[in-house]
């Protein structure tokens, strides 16, 4: 009994010193304004509203000198409470052996001290994206194995809440829709799900009608872009040929082609210019993203469309409706070669073929396993690793896959190793008994 009482309280004491230790390295730390960190304060058209109007609502009451660290703050208690919810969720529904709580402690909070995340410490979407996420994780497994039917309410205004921060989210769609249909087909409740599925799929028109009546209220335009141009345009235009400007029938695209490419030729920003060493051309790609999307494309896109005033919103709109209508003629034209650079971005996303191939023995083992014998551990390892798939698919179409894009998921399979483990552990104990 003894040995009890000491383990539980030598755990717990863990936990708390972890807490306080991660605290002290924060305030340590202090305050990390990011390049995109002036988007988000001017409230700008190509953000999401919701990180901005969050900022805006902490300098409104505390100041412009002081703000900064009291949102530094409130979102390394965000944080906190996030992952102690999302843990307590997982001890109550998987059973988890209390001794493993500090080990998932160390894994959801990594995020915070790992120097190239911070997410508590730097002021862009992460500090309020991480830990919502894994609010969400928690909704979704009290919806999928909880009886309450308030759960799929929370899940979906989460969501819709996670989505005004961080367009990115979208990827929760197509595997909320999977687990949606299914219950419906588990439960035969044609009522209660054909709502929820509805809800689900206007989502993204309630994102963007939102975004437009938040964008017209406070820059006096009602449109929603959030940069979409520039991220699309990057990977078919880094492996297009000079010649690619004869696709377009329109006179003034051919021109905003030729000159757009003519200087990422003459800055060496192209395949063209890849030397292969002891990597691949994705490392070339992914160095030169930035210089395409931003100097290339916004800057000198801006200023070709609208010389006069090329730093106005409606050069910023016109740029980006210029580059979406560009986009697929240019994709479907090099298509074998924008394919073998996705393969190379989802590779490097994943950290590489062999753990691609363990993805996805990880995503069909559980389904399998949950067909087979209804595991519930099989059928969240299933939805983690749906979700990881969908992430990294729509990050790598869009963006190169650098680590910030991705911390959303990276939790999951330590996570899963470790309900497994504690799940093995039982059994064992169980066959001795």
């Amino acid at each position: 009994m003894m040995g009890y009482f000491s383990n539980t309280f030598s755990g717990s004491y863990l936990r708390v010193l972890l807490y306080i230790l991660i605290s002290i390295y924060v305030i340590w730390v202090g305050v990390v304004v990011e390049p995109d960190t002036s988007s988000y304060v001017g409230l700008s058209l190509i953000t999401p509203p919701g990180y901005g109007t969050f900022l805006f609502v902490f300098r409104k009451i505390f100041g412009e000198d002081i703000y900064y660290p009291i949102v530094v703050s409130v979102q390394l208690v965000i944080g906190f409470v996030s992952c102690i919810y999302l843990i307590k969720t997982i001890k109550t529904f998987f059973e988890l052996d209390k001794h493993w709580l500090f080990f998932l402690d160390v894994i959801l909070l990594a995020p915070i001290v790992i120097p190239e995340f911070l997410t508590v410490n730097r002021i862009v979407t992460q500090g309020l994206a991480y830990p919502g996420f894994l609010v969400i994780t928690a909704f979704l497994i009290r919806f999928l194995f909880g009886n309450n039917k308030k759960d799929v309410f929370f899940l979906l205004i989460s969501i819709f809440i996670i989505l005004l921060i961080r367009a990115q989210f979208f990827f929760m769609i197509p595997v909320l829709l999977i687990i949606f249909l299914y219950k419906w087909y588990q439960t035969k409740n044609f009522k209660r799900y054909v709502s929820v599925i509805i809800l689900l799929l206007c989502l993204p028109v309630f994102v963007s009608l939102s975004q437009k009546v938040f964008n017209y209220i406070v820059q006096g335009k009602y449109i929603n872009i959030s940069s979409t141009g520039l991220q699309i345009m990057i990977m078919p235009f880094f492996v297009a040929d000079e010649a690619d400007y004869k696709l377009y029938e329109d006179a003034k695209t051919q021109e905003y082609y030729k000159k757009m490419y003519a200087i990422a030729y003459d800055r060496k920003l192209l395949d063209d210019f890849y030397v292969p060493l002891n990597d691949n051309v994705f490392h070339y790609f992914d160095y030169n993203f930035v210089n395409i999307s931003y100097g290339v494309f916004s800057i000198e896109g801006r200023k070709f469309l609208m010389p006069s005033d090329p730093d106005s919103h409606d050069a910023l709109i016109a740029n980006d409706k210029m580059l979406v209508s560009m986009w697929l003629p240019l994709v479907i034209d090099n298509f074998w070669k924008c394919a073998d650079l996705f393969y190379k971005n989802v590779a490097h996303a994943f950290g590489g073929f062999y753990m691609i191939w363990l993805s996805l023995l990880v995503l069909i083992g559980s389904l399998y396993l949950y067909y087979r014998y209804k595991e519930k551990l099989a059928l969240f390892a299933f939805v983690c690793m749906s979700l990881t798939f969908s992430n990294i698919l729509l990050i790598c179409v869009v963006q190169h896959s650098i680590s910030r894009y991705l911390i959303y998921h990276q939790w999951m399979l330590p996570v899963l190793f470790i309900l497994v483990l504690d799940k093995f552990i039982k059994s064992k104990q169980l066959d001795k008994v």
